[in-house]
């Protein structure tokens, strides 16, 4: 068995079609489709449906594809690994970082890796995105805030405690109230909050259930990096991690928000990698670099 061709039917597997898995490859569609089908020969099985719209895994291909993800993610790992003791360098490094991840967390480890002659290759973006990418081999670790620790095949090593607070720009009547905030202004107010699915759509949610509120928001913003500019614009309340407050974009235009009991979040940053995957030594750093940026900043 080809552990290339292997490798095409898992991401076939994933995408859900050829044409999304050859613009993820940068493979033509043909390409992939003799690689499923010479595969197929030599199990002498039919791994996929062909269906007007994609394709989808038969029930003999969805349990081959289970154990041929840990196969190709062991591979890839091993790969990595020789290229890594025959090239003896630096390499690239594939890592992602959440997006409440302040930026102060992150700079001095970045210059201190490309001053190292590491090339990094960075995807940012909510956990949901991140996790996936994570498990998959495509980036190697991520540091990100997460309301509950992701299981298996994900190892999550909490570093320190980072809760989401509601901020209000500082011409919002809420930011110059005098009086205590109560739970029924913050429900009658315009929120920019992430999409549900989300951890901290999550405890959005249950903070004004617990309440007994139910709050549509105005806006909901799937990390397009316009929710400052969108609460400013509107006049609106939104969602951001504490260990923003001292940005200057947040702190020259919003304040922090102190309901009454607070706002319950039960949020962690923290680094996420697979259980047992290949580190490369790059990687290693990188995590010991974040380890020691965490723990002056608390």
């Amino acid at each position: 068995m080809d552990l290339n061709d292997l490798h095409l039917a898992v991401v076939v597997a994933r995408s859900g079609s050829l044409a999304a898995a050859a613009q993820e490859l940068g493979l033509s569609q043909p390409t992939l489709s003799k690689s499923v089908a010479r595969l197929e020969r030599q199990l002498k099985v039919r791994l996929f449906e062909r269906l007007a719209r994609g394709m989808r895994p038969t029930e003999i291909g969805r349990a081959f594809l289970e154990r041929a993800r840990g196969i190709d993610l062991a591979a890839a790992d091993l790969h990595a690994a020789l290229r890594d003791l025959r090239q003896g360098r630096a390499g690239v490094l594939r890592l992602g970082f959440g997006q409440g991840v302040p930026d102060h967390w992150l700079m001095p480890v970045f210059q201190a890796l490309v001053a190292d002659g590491v090339t990094l290759d960075l995807q940012g973006g909510m956990p949901d995105l991140l996790l996936p990418r994570v498990a998959t081999g495509e980036i190697e670790f991520a540091l990100l805030g997460v309301s509950g620790a992701p299981g298996a095949p994900l190892t999550f090593e909490p570093l320190r405690a980072d809760p989401i607070v509601p901020f209000a720009p500082v011409r919002h009547p809420l930011a110059r109230q005098r009086s205590a905030i109560t739970w029924d202004q913050l429900a009658r107010a315009r929120w920019i909050v992430p999409p549900t699915g989300t951890s901290t759509r999550a405890d959005f949610d249950r903070n004004f259930a617990a309440r007994g509120h139910r709050v549509d928001p105005v806006v909901v913003s799937g990390a397009t990096h316009r929710e400052l500019a969108l609460a400013l614009a509107l006049d609106a309340l939104l969602l951001l991690t504490r260990s923003r407050i001292e940005a200057p974009s947040v702190k020259a235009g919003f304040v922090p928000l102190a309901p009454p009991g607070g706002w319950r979040s039960p949020r962690r940053v923290g680094l996420v990698h697979r259980a047992g995957g290949y580190l490369s030594p790059a990687a290693q750093r990188a995590m010991k670099l974040l380890r020691q940026s965490l723990a002056k900043a608390a």
